[in-house]
């Protein structure tokens, strides 16, 4: 017993002295240093305007002056956000997701206080949580789950959190932020980035819970109020990832998954207020079910794919950015458009069991991009140019319409653009991707 309460009482000792560390943070939010550095983070992650219609070019046109204005304000307590502005972004079913835009001048603030209120939080976060953290990632929480199905746990709870960043109860997450800032600036600073409502349409709307998809600490904050679930889950001894919002549980048995699962919804909907989607949670038998997480699609038997959304997706993009009505400098077409693209979706889901489906992705590719190089030369004359520079044998050209899909497959187009055409104007394989993931496999 005298052990135990000595235990508590240190701890509680390390708790006192952590919250003297960080009552004054508010004049390191803003110091100059750091809110240049808030500035050239925002200006790296581009953005639209704000309400004020004020752009990145613009803000950095007087950077010190705007500065100067944000660090005045701060400094005096004056400072009052603008509204977000509301826009919406299509979601694959169809339904739209809601962001708000904050002003750039916004935005620097909070980057600027995230700066300094992120190493403390890092300090409690826990090892199942990915997303939006300091080196971590979606590709490591990808990788614990398959460590922790490989492991036996196979009845995976897959978890949905409904309109999440719309329904965090604001007066909980400032007070789980209490628990390690007690600075009254920086929690009063945070209270007006949550109040600062959302203009839609011209009409101002006060924004009573949540915290707007869009802002630069929204994460963080998303983070802060999740802790509690990852701190439990955690000294339970339960497999959670988590990814922001998104999280799955794997369990060794069903019934061990249905337990978890009420214990998980009592939690998050009694004590966090937030709400468990009924339809789109479920538990999954890995053995004999797939389940998505991240866009990814972790079948039966181990294996890792892109989730079917995510292939259509990614052959909606290449299809605009190589539609075949187009006459363009396909090289140009290649390196500025395609490519960029290319090496993102391919690092990303190239880490999973895709060679065969990257194979087939490419060579689709590449009849794409005859396709448009056939549409650019327009003329038949121009194919027939390219085939007697080839050393076409044959006595009599090929007839074809330059504009006919089939055409992009005949032994012609193929001859005139085989597949070390494309290498030489520098074309990403999505295979060669793949390879540089698992030099093991080849």
């Amino acid at each position: 017993m005298k052990k135990r309460k000595r235990q508590e009482s240190l701890r509680e000792g390390v708790d006192i002295s952590r919250k003297r560390r960080w009552h004054s943070l508010i004049d390191k939010i803003w110091a100059m240093p750091n809110m240049e550095e808030a500035f050239k983070e925002v200006k790296r992650n581009r953005g639209a305007p704000g309400v004020d219609g004020m752009t990145i070019k613009a803000f950095e046109s007087e950077l010190e002056s705007n500065l100067r204005t944000l660090q005045h304000l701060l400094k005096t307590k004056t400072y009052k956000p603008r509204p977000v502005k509301r826009v919406y972004i299509p979601k694959a079913d169809g339904s739209q997701r809601p962001l708000g835009i904050p002003t750039v001048g916004d935005r620097v603030v909070q980057a600027a206080a995230k700066r300094i209120l992120e190493p403390i939080f890092e300090e409690t976060f826990m090892d199942c949580s990915f997303g939006f953290r300091p080196g971590r990632n979606a590709h490591m929480a990808l990788e614990k789950i398959h460590r922790d199905l490989m492991d036996g746990y196979l009845y995976v709870i897959d978890a949905d959190l409904k309109s999440y960043f719309d329904l965090i109860p604001q007066d909980k997450l400032i007070q789980t932020v209490r628990e390690e800032v007690v600075d009254g600036s920086v929690i009063k600073l945070l209270e007006r980035f949550l109040q600062s409502g959302v203009m839609e349409d011209g009409t101002f709307h006060l924004n009573e819970q949540g915290t707007p998809q869009g802002g630069v600490i929204s994460p963080l904050l998303a983070n802060i109020y999740l802790h509690p679930l990852d701190k439990e889950m955690t000294r339970r001894g339960h497999r959670l990832t988590r990814y922001a919002d998104d999280f799955v549980i794997c369990c060794k048995t069903e019934k061990g998954a249905q337990r978890v699962l009420r214990s998980v919804t009592r939690l998050l909907e009694q004590e966090l207020g937030l709400i468990v989607h009924p339809e789109k949670t479920k538990i999954v038998n890995n053995k004999e079910q797939s389940f998505f997480f991240l866009g990814h699609e972790f079948k039966p038997g181990f294996w890792l794919k892109p989730t079917p959304k995510a292939i259509m997706k990614f052959k909606e993009q290449v299809k605009e950015i190589t539609r075949r009505n187009q006459t363009t400098n396909v090289e140009q077409l290649i390196k500025k458009k395609l490519n960029p693209y290319l090496r993102g979706w391919g690092n990303y889901f190239g880490r999973g069991h895709v060679k065969k489906d990257f194979e087939k992705f490419d060579a689709w590719i590449r009849r794409r991009l005859r396709m448009v190089q056939m549409r650019s030369w327009r003329k038949l004359r121009n194919l027939h140019r390219e085939l007697r520079k080839k050393g076409w044998k044959t006595r009599e050209l090929p007839e074809m319409r330059m504009t006919a899909w089939r055409s992009s497959r005949t032994t012609a187009t193929h001859v005139v653009m085989p597949n070390e055409w494309f290498k030489t104007r520098g074309l990403v394989f999505l295979v060669d991707i793949y390879n540089e993931h698992h030099p093991q496999r080849g």
